[in-house]
């Protein structure tokens, strides 16, 4: 008996011991690992400006019952409400739905939340709340919060409180705050103004404009063009068109499509174009036209005008000679008997302002005359014997039965004409004797 009861005390005693060792150790992993031992359910709100990118939300990872730090400010304009992006994430470590809530509107404004399909939610929000789908730890929603002035007063707040709470627990709550101020709505454009240009006869110039909204509302800018001349003149999107790249002020062969409108363009937005001028075939070196461009929108309006100038070669060829044997310099002129040598100088200029291409010339001696063979030659200096120039420089000459044809100009050869660049002067020289 002695031992029975023995044995029954052990047992009766070593029991409580064990449980208490147990409860010992809950509460030390418990203690140790704090919320993490325990499944949580945890809504994250954030907000940024509808116009901004993702990486330009506030509020990840910071948890407020009030908002104070997660809130963004947007001004709004007479029939332009102020528009933010809200994301609920689940930041906890379970599934959950969460309850959203927030106001419809207020005194003087009215709110809408859109989800991605484009539902208006605001009713609600401000009702019971609108609860969400089952979000996984991780996955999020999105919602366009729209703030718009319904009785508008400049310099007026409107303050938009939304907040989320977790369905499997209350108390695990984040909000954040949009704020709209009610603004005057101010028109504004700028128009680019580039350099003037240039072009050959039968050309086209191009002008790359862009015109920007500077206003603090959306607009659209007509678009018109003027010539003072009547040169022909067009506008065309800078839109890529053809294989070219869109909006980057080099006109491609594709970029075709006129443009009368920069289109509806919101504040701070660019839209890019060319004006396009058409030189006549018939264009003289120097010639110059204005076109001036109008933009016009709503409110703002700007102009701004491009000369175009012609450039085209002059050439001119001015003949010259004088008495060898008798002596003299040249002139227009000379006074030869038979038996005379004279020297002839032919001066070949270009006074205009591009190359001239194809130049030549075919001349006959004046009759009573004898060309001396062996003296025509290309010179690029008037005085003297003239000082023979490369081929490839001054181009080719020769003599024919009746005088002297010449190809002068850089690339010249026997059957086509040289090029002789602005401000250049060859001079084709020869000798002729007077029977």
């Amino acid at each position: 008996m002695k031992l029975v009861g023995i044995n029954k005390f052990e047992a009766w005693c070593g029991g409580p011991r064990i449980l208490l060792a147990q409860l010992g150790c809950v509460l030390f992993l418990w203690l140790f690992m704090g919320n993490e031992a325990l499944a949580s359910s945890r809504p994250d709100l954030m907000v940024r400006l509808a116009s901004e990118g993702d990486g330009s939300y506030v509020g990840e990872g910071v948890f407020e019952a009030s908002a104070s730090t997660q809130s963004r400010s947007q001004a709004a304009y007479p029939g332009t409400p102020a528009q933010f992006r809200l994301r609920l994430e689940n930041a906890g470590d379970q599934a959950d739905r969460f309850l959203l809530t927030g106001p419809a509107g207020g005194s003087g404004f009215a709110v809408s939340y859109l989800d991605e399909g484009g539902t208006d939610l605001a009713a609600a929000l401000s009702g019971a709340g609108f609860l969400t789908p089952v979000l996984a730890p991780g996955e999020s929603l999105a919602l366009l919060v729209q703030v718009r002035p319904t009785l508008f007063t400049l310099g007026a707040s409107y303050r938009v409180p939304v907040s989320a709470a977790a369905s499997s627990e209350p108390s695990a709550v984040d909000q954040v705050k949009t704020e709209t101020v009610a603004c005057s709505l101010t028109a504004a454009v700028t128009v680019s103004a580039p350099p003037d240009g240039a072009g050959s006869p039968g050309s086209v110039v191009n002008y790359a404009y862009t015109v920007t909204n500077v206003g603090s509302a959306d607009n659209v800018f007509a678009l018109a063009l003027e010539s003072s001349t009547g040169w022909e003149g067009a506008i065309y999107a800078d839109d890529g068109a053809g294989g070219g790249v869109a909006a980057d002020g080099v006109r491609q062969g594709g970029e075709n499509v006129a443009s009368v409108s920069t289109g509806r363009l919101q504040p701070g937005a660019s839209y890019r174009f060319f004006v396009a001028v058409t030189v006549p075939a018939s264009g003289t070196d120097g010639v110059r036209a204005d076109a001036r461009l109008a933009v016009t929108g709503e409110g703002a309006s700007g102009t701004d005008q491009v000369a175009t100038s012609v450039l085209a070669p002059v050439v001119t060829v001015g003949e010259s000679v004088r008495n060898l044997t008798q002596g003299g310099a040249f002139a227009a002129g000379v006074n030869a008997v038979p038996g005379d040598l004279l020297q002839y100088r032919m001066s070949v200029t270009n006074s205009g302002s591009a190359p001239a291409t194809s130049v030549s010339i075919d001349s006959p001696l004046p009759s009573g005359l004898s060309l001396v063979p062996g003296t025509l030659r290309l010179s690029l200096v008037p005085e003297g014997e003239g000082v023979a120039c490369p081929a490839s420089d001054c181009g080719w000459a020769g003599e024919t039965a009746t005088g002297i044809v010449a190809r002068p100009g850089q690339g010249g050869t026997e059957t086509s004409g040289g090029t002789l660049l602005p401000g250049k002067s060859l001079y084709v020289m020869f000798r002729a004797q007077v029977n």
